[in-house]
């Protein structure tokens, strides 16, 4: 059921987690995020996690202002709000945080409080819709017998 499903389901195990540098410039963020082949990513100074970095970022904070990718550091452009969830939060708990906040990224901690990644918007609509056809297809099974 839906509202039984947990961030652990969603993601399962991860053996790379992608980040950026709060030093790095804006240039060399953008290009990690390219090879990550994500839009966003969390942002680490020191092991810890200080904030979220993001295509947005980096059109609106430098590119729309003028600014040279080179000289831009990730610190400089970074939001520093951080909505975190757990393994074990619900996917319904997450879209209501989302939602609650207006944005499309949730940091992820493992069991011991670290960065374990970010789940985003798309990943909860992937798994929704996913969970839903099979429910569909379930009912109408029950209802009608199996194809």
């Amino acid at each position: 059921m839906l509202e039984e499903l947990k961030v652990r389901d969603l993601i399962g195990e991860r053996d790379r987690v992608f980040f950026v540098d709060a030093k790095d410039t804006a240039n060399v963020a953008a290009l990690k995020l390219r090879n990550f082949k994500v839009r966003t990513t969390g942002v680490m100074s020191n092991g810890e996690m200080v904030g979220v970095v993001g295509h947005t970022d980096f059109s609106t904070k430098v590119v729309a202002l003028g600014k040279k990718p080179t000289e831009v550091k990730v610190h400089e452009i970074m939001s520093t709000t951080l909505h975190t969830v757990s393994l074990d939060t619900s996917i319904l708990a997450c879209m209501d945080l989302m939602n609650d906040h207006s944005i499309s990224h949730l940091f992820i901690l493992d069991d011991e409080d670290q960065y374990y990644g970010m789940v985003a918007w798309s990943d909860l609509q992937r798994k929704i819709v996913s969970e839903l056809k099979y429910q569909l297809k379930m009912a109408q099974e029950y209802a009608f017998g199996p194809y």
